[in-house]
This record gives C-alpha cells, sequence and structure tokens, in this order.
C-alpha cells in the first residue's frame, strides 16, 4: 500500500512540474526543415535539416518565455541581451508574440514562426 501511495505522489509530482512548463521536453516543426526542441533543463536548440543552428536559454512564467542566445551566430543577438514573448499553444500548434526584445532581428524572426507539434 505504501509502494502504490509513494508512486502515486511522484506521478503527481510530475504532473505537476510538466504543467508549470508546458514546453519542456518538447519538439517542434517549423518551415524549410526547421525543427525546435525545449529539451528537459533550460535549453532551446534550433535545427535545420537536422544540423544545429542555434540554441538559447529560456524560462517560462505563465504564457510568458524568456529567450537568451547562448552562442553568437547568424541571426543570433548579443548573448547578454534577453527577449520576452507571449507564447501559445492551441491545437498543437505554438505562436509567439513579442512583449519586449532590444533584438529586432530575432523578435521579427520568433514572431513570424508556426510551429507544429511532432
Amino acid at each position: 500500500m505504501k509502494k502504490i501511495l509513494v508512486v502515486l505522489v511522484a506521478l503527481a509530482c510530475f504532473s505537476f512540474i510538466s504543467a508549470d512548463n508546458p514546453l519542456k521536453n518538447t519538439k517542434w516543426d517549423g518551415e524549410n526543415g526547421l525543427q525546435v526542441y525545449f529539451t528537459s533543463s533550460d535549453t532551446i536548440k534550433l535545427l535545420i535539416n537536422d544540423q544545429l543552428v542555434a540554441s538559447a536559454q529560456y524560462k517560462v512564467k505563465d504564457s510568458t518565455l524568456t529567450w537568451r542566445d547562448l552562442v553568437p551566430a547568424p541571426g543570433s543577438c548579443d548573448t547578454s541581451i534577453r527577449g520576452t514573448y507571449v507564447y501559445r499553444i492551441k491545437d498543437s500548434i505554438l505562436t509567439f508574440r513579442p512583449v519586449s526584445d532590444r533584438c529586432e532581428v530575432r523578435a521579427n524572426v520568433i514572431q513570424t514562426l508556426v510551429l507544429t507539434r511532432k
């Protein structure tokens, strides 16, 4: 009986953690071979045709996502600049709306993304 209770408590805790960050450990497809992977930690990996093209750090609170590029790359921003976006998941489609981002190039790209959950 105690084992069953422990398992149920563990499952409930895991469900709560996942609900706190619905992007955690998810994969999404975009146009032109783009794949976006939100890792189980705090990293976003962007791949095109299975080649890593960029990575970023992210944090989620409610429906707000904070994005910071980790490694300078073409089209990325200074790694100290953070952007804040409202994200929405509806019918397995992920979209973003910029709240504030001093990196105009990144904001222009992210706000046009329409990603489908894998």
